[in-house]
């Protein structure tokens, strides 16, 4: 039966206090400086509104832009990273909701909630500029839509899930790994399941339509650092691209879009499967203990059971990511992971809900007392081994994974903004400067927003994933702008020695470059 009613004020006040709970742990613990890599391209990028590396991303953009301007705390870097904070307490909460819609219980949301929330990678990445939380936002917005048409039977609500999946493509492409299981979920719906293709496909062609309009904004807004300007641009040739192409709006967007910087990063290739499920294997307890793990495998079993429907979309959502993401042939695809995660975190709370209903049973008045306090004893026996190893670091105020060696916040980084802003007061006026992905967004961060010097360009010389070879529009670059510019290299590019420069040791503050000049 249908129900109009699906929360009530202590829900509402339970899905608040995790968030906001979270969000105190996050602030606590946030890394509060200039990043590199990625991370320094989201807090220079989100503060010019400037399209990022594939895929884009631009509703993190424009939504990381009106945080910026809604909260006025500490600079834009710090700023930006505390945008993660947030999206990332928005899941937490979020997550609640989708555990008491899937079983019903309170206890359900609560762990599932608290166990992403502690979770190594996922409270790792709200600490730092990145797409990773907000993409889990809308995630689980669309997985909450969802099972509030399952409770409900309202249309509007199969609406939302679609619109918040089409948008949630500008903000990590992970939200469309799950769309598979959506399609599959809807159609097991029999005998009506023609009916519901409707809604769902109206909000997701309007949240496309919504993600496209976003990329357009950030695209024509042009920023001086965009990801055209900081590196595609130069190495255009790399993909086959003219002058022309990069300058039509609609190419521009289809470029990144479709992800062709690492397109060849995905294809099947089976022991790289299996050492990509051994990794994982091996860091899965550092994200949920052993009786989470188990709690998420009697979730499983108890919703198809009970709900097989919806076991079915948690089910067949986390086979796909693992598909997915198994195949993925990046460096960094521990982050990838998350979305799965958050599935997995949910499974536990249904997990933990049969726990909850088998100790209901008891009818003496002391197992009422005695029953909420069996439930809270294993959820701290759920979440400490987690929790456990990163309280010191809660107690200093300071981020616990600054020693995880995949993680891009350490504390050299902290010297990261002064070092950087060394380098761009020895710059000359109109300098250009080839440097490492690493290095790039901070010497923009340097120049832009803290020197506020736009007349000095970053360049990556090498974006292109499957080829160290340098484009041939580099050099052509180069030879247009070396005899009117003063350009500089980090390293020697020996297909520019070849094609007759010459590369002459200079230093500008920290860092040691090379002259780039005409034989």
């Amino acid at each position: 039966m249908k129900q109009d009613r699906i929360f009530d004020r202590t829900d509402l006040l339970l899905s608040l206090a995790l968030g906001l709970g979270s969000l105190a742990l996050y602030v606590r613990t946030l890394v509060p400086w200039l990043l590199p890599g990625d991370s320094g391209e989201f807090q220079v990028l989100a503060d010019q509104v400037g399209i990022a590396h594939t895929t884009g991303y631009p509703v993190y953009i424009l939504l990381g832009k009106l945080f910026l301007m809604a909260v006025p705390v500490g600079d834009v870097a710090y700023r930006v990273n505390l945008f993660s904070a947030f999206t990332a307490a928005v899941t937490v909460a979020l997550l609640y909701a989708a555990g008491r819609l899937a079983t019903d219980s309170r206890w359900a949301g609560v762990l599932a909630g608290l166990s992403l929330a502690v979770s190594f990678t996922f409270w790792a990445q709200a600490l730092i500029a990145e797409v990773y939380a907000i993409g889990a936002a809308f995630l689980v917005a669309v997985i909450v839509a969802l099972l509030v048409w399952e409770r409900t039977g309202r249309p509007a609500a199969l609406f939302i899930a679609g619109l918040c999946g089409g948008l949630g493509l500008g903000a990590h492409a992970s939200v469309g790994v799950f769309a598979p299981a959506v399609a599959v979920y809807l159609v097991v719906q029999r005998p009506r399941w023609r009916t519901l293709w409707k809604p769902a496909l109206a909000g997701a062609l309007t949240g496309l339509m919504l993600y496209f309009l976003a990329f357009l904004i950030v695209d024509l807004n042009a920023a001086p650092a965009n990801i055209f300007n900081a590196a595609y641009g130069p190495a255009r040739s790399a993909w086959g691209l003219s002058e022309a192409d990069l300058s039509n709006p609609l190419r521009r967007i289809v470029f990144i879009a479709a992800g062709r910087q690492w397109r060849t990063a995905l294809y099947p290739d089976p022991p790289h499967m299996v050492k990509r499920i051994g990794e994982y294997l091996v860091k899965l307890p550092r994200e949920f203990s052993g009786l989470t793990l188990l709690l998420a495998l009697i979730g499983l079993v108890a919703l198809s059971r009970r709900a097989w429907r919806v076991a079915v979309l948690l089910g067949v959502g986390l086979l796909g990511q693992w598909l997915f993401y198994f195949n993925y042939h990046v460096g960094d695809i521990y982050v990838f992971y998350i979305s799965g995660y958050l599935l997995l975190a949910l499974l536990a709370g249904a997990g933990y809900a049969v726990v909850a209903r088998v100790l209901a049973r008891g009818r003496r008045p002391a197992w009422r007392v005695l029953r909420p306090l069996l439930l809270i004893a294993l959820l701290a026996v759920a979440l400490w081994p987690v929790l456990a190893p990163h309280m010191p670091a809660v107690a200093r105020g300071e981020a616990p994974f600054l020693v995880a060696r995949e993680y891009p916040a350490n504390t050299t980084t902290r010297y990261l903004r002064a070092e950087m802003a060394g380098v761009v007061r020895e710059l000359e006026e109109n300098a250009i400067v080839f440097v490492d992905w690493g290095r790039l967004y901070p010497l923009y961060y340097a120049a832009h927003i803290d020197a506020g010097r736009r007349d000095l360009q970053f360049i990556e010389a090498r974006p292109r994933s499957e080829s160290s070879a340098l484009a041939d529009s580099v050099i052509e670059f180069v030879a247009a702008r070396v005899d009117r510019r003063p350009i500089y290299s980090l390293n020697r590019l020996v297909e520019l020695e070849r094609a007759g420069f010459s590369f002459r040791p200079v230093t500008k503050g920290s860092l040691r470059l090379f002259k780039i000049e005409r034989r």
